[in-house]
């Protein structure tokens, strides 16, 4: 291999060309030859724009990104000069100091461009430029929030906040006085509790139309807006009520019916989560209040967070029967009267039998005897006095579970009187002096027929008085 290049001459050939291609390239570029190119996105430089601003209030919104397209015929050294420099010689000029109106208008310009270098402009395009100028003004429009999108199934957004009422917005003012208000959007798309977030903002006029804050140059100087979004949940809670036994009645022996069971509620989700395995308890039904079997009807209250679904009722009716309780009434007449620890009287029962009336299970009621009820008159201190007296009756149960008394009279009249050879006892003691003679006073004559003794203290001739 190494004798083949030593021996051919494939490699100066190679050289050659390549020398030829390079020469010619440059004398392409270094050519007096005329030749024609079109240079693209030739900037346009505005002129004038601080006389404008001062003479009529306007700024430049769009028009300072414009170029052009021009079409020149140079000197192939010419072009080479200009691309060394990436065309950065050729600019546009436009002048904007006769614009009176605002709003979109077209202007002249003229292009700029080394002169020595021989250039020739064959063409520019467009032959005018679009310029939009107007005041830039600062206004504040108000905001309204705006939901998309639906929560997951069973839920579903109650209220939507911002935590703004305005924005303030600066832009061109023919743009800005046609907006109307900001809608700040959030999504609730398959949520499934509240949130909070920050919402992108899109402007509209009083038509109802978008107003795109890029292409119309708009600003927002008050920064963005959050939204809260109150999420709810629907579901179906159960109806319940308090049972409060009484004497004789217990909780079994009542069958209590709701109607309607349940309700469908709307509210915070984690309590209708919670209220759905436990139930609202809407009232207390006593069943010591009620003779019988029965209806009765509870108003339907929530808690606090939660609320009925419109439609739902806002009244349940409650029915209560008994099973299996008897109720009963016994004559009684076996009634023992106490009299505590005074032993010196005795009292006579007047009142006759009495009715006492019971409740309870069936099985036992109904094989009571009326020996199982024990009653008993009691008389308090004060009370023993000779004549009619009430005491205080007292009745029991004694051996009948299940069962208790639900009516019976408070007291009973006995006649009291004091056993025969006996007498109010005597207070324990007498006062001082008490039980002997008293001694004759002065001047008085004594009990015994005798003078009474002259005063000690008399004058001496002087009787005593």
């Amino acid at each position: 291999m190494k004798d083949f290049w030593k021996k051919s001459n494939l490699p100066t050939i190679l050289l050659s060309v390549m020398l030829s291609i390079s020469l010619w390239a440059v004398v392409q570029l270094t050519s007096e030859k005329s030749r024609q190119q079109s240079i693209d996105n030739v900037p346009v430089r505005i002129e004038n724009e601080q006389t404008l601003l001062t003479n009529t209030g306007f700024s430049i919104i769009e028009g300072k990104e414009a170029t052009v397209r021009v079409d020149i015929e140079a000197r192939g050294s010419a072009v080479a000069e200009l691309n060394k420099k990436n065309m950065e010689d050729i600019y546009a000029v436009a002048d904007v100091q006769a614009i009176t109106e605002p709003g979109r208008t077209k202007v002249r310009y003229t292009l700029q461009y080394p002169n020595n270098l021989g250039i020739s402009v064959r063409s520019t395009s467009p032959r005018l430029i679009e310029v939009w100028v107007d005041e830039v003004v600062t206004r504040d429009v108000p905001v309204e929030p705006y939901v998309e999108g639906v929560p997951a199934e069973g839920y579903l957004y109650d209220s939507v906040s911002p935590d703004r009422g305005t924005l303030t917005v600066r832009g061109p003012a023919q743009v800005v006085s046609q907006i109307s208000y900001a809608r700040a959007t959030i999504s609730a798309e398959g949520v499934t509790g509240s949130l909070t977030d920050e919402a992108p903002v899109t402007f509209l006029d009083r038509e109802g139309n978008f107003v795109d804050a890029e292409e119309n140059h708009l600003e927002i100087l008050s920064g963005g807006v959050s939204l809260s979004l109150n999420v709810l949940k629907e579901g179906i809670v159960p109806l319940r009520v308090d049972v409060a036994e009484a004497p004789g009645l217990t909780g079994d022996m009542a069958a209590v019916d709701v109607q309607p069971q349940s309700i469908k509620v709307r509210g915070e989700p984690a309590l209708v989560d919670q209220l759905a395995q436990e139930g609202i308890v809407i009232g207390s039904v006593d069943l010591g209040a009620l003779d019988g079997d029965g209806t009765l009807e509870l108003p339907i209250r929530t808690p606090s967070g939660v609320a009925p679904v419109a439609g739902e009722p806002r009244t349940a009716v409650i029915a209560v029967s008994f099973q299996n309780v008897s109720t009963r009434t016994f004559e009684l007449d076996h009634i023992m009267v106490d009299l505590g620890d005074d032993e010196g009287w005795e009292a006579v029962l007047i009142t006759g039998a009495v009715p006492v009336t019971v409740r309870g299970p069936s099985a036992v009621v109904d094989g009571m005897t009326g020996e199982e009820i024990q009653a008993v008159a009691s008389l308090t201190p004060g009370q023993f006095e000779v004549g009619m007296q009430q005491a205080v009756l007292a009745v029991t149960l004694d051996g009948a579970e299940g069962v208790a008394v639900i009516e019976a009279p408070e007291s009973v009249n006995v006649m009291l009187r004091q056993v025969e050879g006996t007498e109010p006892e005597e207070p324990d003691g007498l006062p001082e002096g008490e039980g002997e003679p008293a001694e004759p006073a002065a001047g008085e004559a004594d009990p015994s027929g005798q003078e009474p003794a002259a005063d000690p203290a008399a004058p001496e001739g002087e009787a005593a008085a």
